[in-house]
């Protein structure tokens, strides 16, 4: 027997469309290789039939599930009145939805975008203005700061706040306004190293105009961690007169046991600016928002931030209905307990290939003790679970409403995956397109 034999196959028809990417798509990330064509719920369905458990509800942009019956009514008979009014026109629906919103929250005004990355770039355009016409930082010295690991988007405004890669570089964009490091020593302003972040204020805080980040990141082995660590940036910016702007796109709309993450900072703590993005829409539209303050809101003028598919009908439809879900079916609560019973397995393994899990509501990633995550997820894919891949370990994110026996089943197969890591032969799909083999007969 040939150890060394590829264990597992995929079909013909799916490599034929995965070379149809290679052949004419450029971009994207590296995505684990299964072709898609139907969802519902947390079930997904590839071309071929075969049926998988969602466990990264598409990096947290479907938190509501596939396919929301609630959230599709409302877009479908949306559809059926009017699709855009836009930019051109009012859209009767846009004034009523950002009242609601900002009374919920507790801001003053919203901005509209498409994107998350729109509305990471949007808000530190906001900050701009803000620090130079009212802190009076020069706009050739005005700094705004990302931190370690946080993600913001590739667009070329907002890619120079993550941390610096030999692609970036490559762009020539290696801003020297827009970073995470000290500008002075080049340290690393690294997510949870707060001591690091507080010699870059008090160095530099007269040319700092805002400090963006995801508050929590789910990579340390307690939660209280992350929040002193947020916390105490957010402590920074108020005492030294900087916007705090909290990233919410990907850990928003319910996904941390509370509608927006920083709010497990405490009740005083209220950033200058909120974005959000992804499931805010519950999927369903490209949709994104930025809340604020009066202070900082009432800079902007027209013709300086807008967005063409930004506040259409069909946006607004689906983020109001996607607001109505999470609180008609209670998904905040919901995703709480999927959280808990998620780490309460994990820990009763007491698997000698898992480091720890760190896990905040329905957010959630896996630590291995070796950098074996790609074999991991391509052995879950095998056995009929959607995971995505790091490098030590995996990255899971759960649909609030996902069934318990779905996350059980899905466990399992992690488990079942863990014990078979080292086996001998490769696994097809662990290291991406590379080693694709056609299933015989197919």
């Amino acid at each position: 027997m040939d150890t060394n034999a590829p264990r597992h196959t995929i079909s013909n028809r799916s490599i034929q469309l995965l070379e149809l990417e290679r052949q004419y798509i450029v971009g994207g990330f590296e995505p684990v290789p299964l072709m898609f064509e139907r969802g519902k719920g947390s079930r997904l369905w590839d071309v071929d039939g075969k049926e998988y458990i969602d466990f990264i509800s598409m990096f947290s942009a479907t938190n509501h599930g596939h396919c929301h019956p609630h959230i599709a009514k409302k877009v479908t008979e949306q559809m059926e009145k009017l699709w855009v009014a836009n930019l051109a026109s009012h859209n009767a629906s846009y004034g009523p939805f950002a009242e609601m919103m900002c009374k919920r929250f507790g801001y003053d005004k919203m901005i509209a975008m498409t994107s998350g990355t729109e509305a990471a770039d949007t808000a530190c355009k906001l900050a701009r203005k803000w620090g130079i016409q009212i802190k009076g930082i020069a706009a050739e010295n005005l700094l705004i700061l990302g931190v370690g690991q946080s993600y913001h988007g590739l667009g070329s405004g907002v890619w120079g706040l993550m941390d610096g890669t030999n692609k970036r570089t490559e762009y020539g964009l290696d801003s020297q306004v827009y970073m995470n490091v000290n500008p002075s020593t080049g340290e690393s302003l690294h997510y949870l190293d707060l001591d690091a972040m507080r010699r870059c204020f008090n160095s530099h805080h007269g040319r700092i105009a805002a400090v963006i980040m995801e508050c929590f990141h789910g990579v340390a082995r307690s939660v209280e961690e992350e929040k002193a660590y947020a916390r105490g940036v957010y402590d920074l910016c108020r005492e030294y007169g900087v916007l705090f702007i909290a990233d919410e796109v990907r850990q928003g709309a319910g996904k941390t046991g509370k509608f927006l993450s920083y709010q497990h900072l405490g009740n005083d703590c209220k950033p200058d600016i909120v974005t959000m993005g992804k499931s805010i829409s519950g999927g369903f539209y490209p949709a994104s928002f930025i809340l604020g303050t009066d202070t900082v809101m009432t800079l902007v003028k027209s013709y300086e931030m807008a967005s063409t598919f930004a506040f259409t009908p069909l946006a607004i439809a689906a983020a109001t209905a996607a607001v109505e879900v999470i609180d008609s079916d209670n998904l905040i609560s919901r995703g709480i307990k999927l959280g808990e019973r998620w780490k309460a397995i994990v820990s009763g393994w007491n698997h000698p290939k898992v480091s720890y899990v760190a896990s905040l509501g329905a957010e959630s990633n896996l630590f291995l003790h070796c950098d074996s995550g790609n074999r991991l997820a391509a052995l879950c894919m095998h056995k009929g679970l959607f995971v995505y891949p790091r490098a030590d370990g995996l990255r899971i994110s759960f649909a609030l409403n996902m069934a318990m026996e779905d996350l059980e089943r899905g466990a399992e197969i992690i488990r079942e995956s863990l014990d078979e890591l080292d086996l001998p032969g490769e696994v097809v799909g662990e290291d991406f397109y590379a080693n694709l083999r056609p299933a015989t007969g197919k």
